[in-house]
């Protein structure tokens, strides 16, 4: 390189250190004039282009680094980092596969490429690249973090628990790192030291919901109407991309499947369908045959991803069940699986529900079963809530619901234990 090159060079590093993006970009590009295929250089620009908030300019000039021979490593790290904003998850993966190739101890890639292969749906995949991450570089708390994640995906709670310890040791104040470890001494049934690390998180982070719900499931406080929107989308967010492998292999839930057999006699073509909470849509293919129109509603955006590849709804839409109901038409049918456990009082869910049904509509759903009939709802150290069959009866009765089926089930599996449930198929409008 020319010394007035190097010159220049080293007035856009500098700029860019200082937090002169405009005068960075410029003076990279002058040298970019003379050594276009400087993959140091390509990948500071990309770097600048991110910062001023340029991810396509920022993408373009990654894609160019990483095509030289040899790529430059930095940029296929940067742009694998872009891949996964933009949710192509698998483009990332084969970037950092290259990379690790090149430089096996890159811990930071190993980590990405967990979190890419978690979204995917193969958590076996990621617990290796975890496990790598932390080998590689032992103080990255993110990696602890993550890996903690991953082996709460597995049951493997006592080593999770571990490694969130271990990411809250390198990071005092990881929030997120606390929160796990709550919930997994929480399912471990260490109640007082799971209550010490929501309080922590509530010190980092006053006021955090989803740690003061979780102190409530533990009786702390009075029981609360309903777990926080924010709270129950983190959940399913983070649990996405394993979420169908997790819930049908490892916890037999067959709840979409058993609700359908129910409702299925009362069932007549061309129905307008509202699946509520449908997830990654376990339950669509059963109700499809029937409909004219099928939409999927779900607080959390990921699931509703996941949905969209199966190609079975006619629209999907991000949805708090809790706001106000704005359909355009009402529904012949509404069923929910596995969603009424976030609910503890669910007068405003129903009635909801029933002003949005046709006349002589249904509404099939299921919760956990509350065998003490003298409470309406409890909140268990699960997170989740738990109706009596007397509650759920009034509650239908108060909102002009009249039920037409009503079975006992197992609707899942929970460290080993069959849990019970109730599933109810109600209707509109009849006497």
């Amino acid at each position: 390189m020319k010394n007035d090159c190097k010159k220049i060079l080293k007035q856009a590093e500098l700029a860019h250190d200082e937090g002169r993006l405009a005068d960075a970009e410029k003076a990279y590009l002058e040298v970019l004039n003379e050594t276009p295929d400087s993959g140091p250089v390509l990948n500071a620009l990309g770097t600048v282009f991110l910062d001023r908030s340029k991810p396509d300019q920022a993408k373009t000039v990654f894609e160019k680094a990483a095509s030289l021979n040899p790529p430059d490593l930095s940029a296929c790290y940067n742009l694998g980092r872009l891949k996964q904003m933009e949710g192509d998850d698998k483009g990332a993966i084969t970037l950092y596969r290259a990379i690790v190739k090149q430089q096996p101890r890159f811990g930071l890639a190993w980590n990405n490429m967990g979190v890419a292969y978690r979204e995917i749906g193969e958590p076996e995949e990621a617990i290796s690249c975890f496990r790598r991450a932390v080998a590689f570089a032992p103080d990255m708390a993110e990696a602890w973090n993550n890996l903690g994640v991953a082996q709460d995906e597995f049951h493997m709670n006592e080593n999770a628990s571990s490694s969130y310890q271990k990411a809250i040791e390198l990071q005092p104040d990881y929030a997120s790192a606390h929160f796990n470890l709550g919930v997994s001494l929480q399912k471990l049934g260490r109640f007082k030291s799971a209550e010490d690390h929501y309080n922590k998180v509530l010190e980092i982070k006053p006021g955090d919901e989803a740690a003061n719900f979780m102190l409530q499931s533990l009786g702390t406080s009075t029981t609360p109407d309903a777990a926080p929107a924010q709270h129950v989308r983190r959940i399913f967010d983070q649990c996405a991309g394993t979420f169908e492998k997790t819930l049908v292999n490892d916890l037999e839930y067959k709840t979409p499947e058993l609700l359908f057999n129910l409702v299925h006699p009362h069932l007549k073509q061309d129905l307008t369908i509202l699946d509520l909470g449908c997830g990654t849509g376990l339950g669509s293919q059963f109700y499809r045959p029937y409909a004219k129109n099928l939409i999927g509603v779900d607080v959390s955006p990921k699931m509703l991803q996941k949905a969209s590849e199966k190609n079975i709804y006619d629209d999907l839409i991000v949805f708090d069940v809790l706001q106000d109901w704005t359909f355009s038409q009402p529904f012949d049918l509404i069923y929910s699986s596995d969603v009424f456990v976030y609910f503890g009082n669910l007068d405003s869910i129903m009635r909801s529900a029933s002003s949005n049904l046709a006349c002589g509509g249904m509404i099939a759903f299921s919760v956990e079963k509350l065998e003490d009939d003298s409470m309406g709802y409890r909140l268990f150290p699960s997170g989740r809530y738990a109706h009596s069959q007397r509650y759920i009866s009034n509650c239908l009765e108060h909102h002009g619901l009249t039920p037409l089926e009503g079975i006992d089930s197992v609707i899942r599996k929970q460290s080993g234990e069959e849990v019970k449930g109730l599933l109810i198929v109600a209707q509109k409008g009849l006497k």
